[in-house]
């Protein structure tokens, strides 16, 4: 398995993932990319054959952090 470092510049990243993307980031083999990617703990969506995953979705997970989404909205109850 690559090395993940510290240099990691996610502009360099488009906004939807590509399992390419996922194995560049992680430093893994195509094929653990792909095992990987079959039960992600982040939501992955399919295509056909196609996989995408959104940027600050993976990144939140791989961060450890949940800073760019949107809170729902609390009811009134009204």
């Amino acid at each position: 398995m690559g090395t993940i470092t510290n240099s990691l510049d996610w502009n360099d990243y488009p906004m939807t993932l590509r399992p390419k993307h996922i194995e560049q980031i992680m430093g893994m083999s195509q094929k653990k990319t792909y095992e990987f990617l079959a039960d992600a703990p982040f939501h992955v969506a399919r295509a056909g054959r196609d996989i995408y995953i959104s940027k600050m979705v993976f990144r939140n997970w791989f961060e450890g952090t949940n800073f760019d989404t949107i809170p729902e909205k609390v009811s009134s109850g009204a």
